[in-house]
This record gives structure tokens, sequence and C-alpha cells, in this order.
């Protein structure tokens, strides 16, 4: 998966206090479901609640980019 596929991916964010996992409507089924029957408090939420970058370093030692597509003002810039 590229940088770029990565935050385009359904996100959830699992907080500690109140314990709950919040999922994307998007998110898979089988994966919520999946946490549920072993008793995680789980709940839905509406995308773009979160705003990512992300920096990956590859195999051959360069970098690759990305930045949150979810946002119209939302940039990067590499010197």
């Amino acid at each position: 998966m590229t940088a770029a596929d990565a935050l385009a991916a359904p996100r959830f964010h699992d907080q500690l206090v109140p314990s709950v996992a919040a999922f994307e409507y998007s998110f898979d089924n089988t994966t919520v479901l999946g946490l549920r029957d072993r008793e995680h408090n789980v709940t839905w939420m509406a995308p773009g609640l979160s705003a990512v970058q992300a920096v990956r370093v590859k195999a051959n030692g360069m970098f690759e980019v990305a930045s949150e597509p979810r946002q119209k003002n939302s940039a990067g810039l590499t010197v």
C-alpha cells in the first residue's frame, strides 16, 4: 500500500478513557463485529474527524510522502 492509499483507507480510533473504538462508516464490518463479539465497546463515526500526514521510507531509502486527502486545505511541502 502506498502512503496515499493508506491515508485514503477507512480509519478507526481506539480510545483508552472512555474505552471505545470508533470506526468510520466504510470500515470493514467483519473486523468491527469481530471486536464487538470479543466484548469491545465499538461505535461508528463519520469520516473526516482526523487529519493525517504520512512519511514512509521505501526499501531503496527514498521517502514517500502523502498529505490528508480528505481536507481541501491540507498540503505538504518537501524541500
